[in-house]
Order: structure tokens, then C-alpha cells, then sequence
């Protein structure tokens, strides 16, 4: 092993190779979740409490919604699957853990709806997350007999 290109070669992979181990093999650190995702994922919690809307903060959610392109997005859903129109009843909910920084549209319908043939939808549920007054995400629920209860507890 008199040639030096050799030497380099053999010093390199000798180097290299612990490195490389060392980096496929480290645990990888998880961030840590935003605000919006730490209230998305929790909301369904048990410890929650949502109560209904007052009539000034129904009309302040509405606006809010035709401002956001994600509160249009899901209002959009809501018309594909049928949810909007007559025979269906709208409730509006806040949740008091996270103040109006996460609501919830409820709305129950007299007749099965949704896009599925399988399985008609009586009620659907979007939950709204919040940023800084921004639309950051939601979320649909679809309940029915076939799908049991809901996640969330609502007031009635």
C-alpha cells in the first residue's frame, strides 16, 4: 500500500463510514406542533366545552367564513354534499377552551344527505381553526347511525 491514492482512499471510507452511520442512526427530532395543529388534534377532547354562539357572533362567524378562502372551501363542501338549502337546520358553536380561536358549524338536515350512496349523512359538523383571526384549517365530521356518535359533545 505504497501508493498515497490508496492511502487517502482506505483514510476516507475509515472516516466516512462511522459518519454515515452515525447520521442514518440518530433519532430524528419531531417538531414541535403549531398552535393550529395542537388545537386540530385535540378537538375531540372530552375535557372540552362548546357552547352556542350568540346571535352577534353567528353573524361575525358568516363574514369571517365568506372572507376566508378556507372558510369558502368549506362552505363549498358543505353545498357538494348536499348541506346546504332547505330542510337543514344551521347551528353555530364555539369552544370555550380555545375561546374564538376554534369554532364548529353543526348542520342537521330532515332527509339523509351526502355524496356516498352507501351512507346518507343526517348531520355534518366543520370545525374551524384559528390563527390571528385566519382560517388556518377544519375539519368535517359526518355523522349517521352507521358512523355512531359523534366525537365532539355538543350542547343541545
Amino acid at each position: 500500500m505504497n501508493n498515497p491514492m490508496k492511502k487517502l482512499a482506505v483514510a476516507s471510507i475509515l472516516i466516512a463510514s462511522p459518519l454515515l452511520w452515525l447520521m442514518n442512526n440518530q433519532v430524528g427530532a419531531t417538531p414541535k406542533p403549531t398552535i393550529s395543529q395542537s388545537i386540530h388534534s385535540q378537538a375531540a377532547q372530552p375535557k372540552d366545552k362548546w357552547r352556542n354562539m350568540s346571535e352577534k357572533e353567528e353573524i361575525n362567524q358568516i363574514k369571517s367564513l365568506i372572507d376566508s378562502r378556507m372558510g369558502v372551501a368549506a362552505l363549498n363542501q358543505l353545498a357538494l354534499k348536499g348541506f346546504i338549502g332547505f330542510g337543514c337546520k344551521r347551528s353555530f358553536y364555539v369552544n370555550e377552551r380555545y375561546s374564538g380561536f376554534q369554532t364548529l358549524i353543526r348542520v342537521k338536515c330532515n332527509k339523509p344527505k351526502g355524496a356516498s350512496i352507501a351512507i346518507g349523512y343526517s348531520e355534518i359538523r366543520v370545525v374551524f381553526n384559528r390563527f390571528e383571526d385566519n382560517i388556518e384549517n377544519f375539519n368535517i365530521e359526518r355523522v349517521s347511525e352507521e358512523t355512531g356518535s359523534p366525537k365532539i359533545k355538543l350542547p343541545d
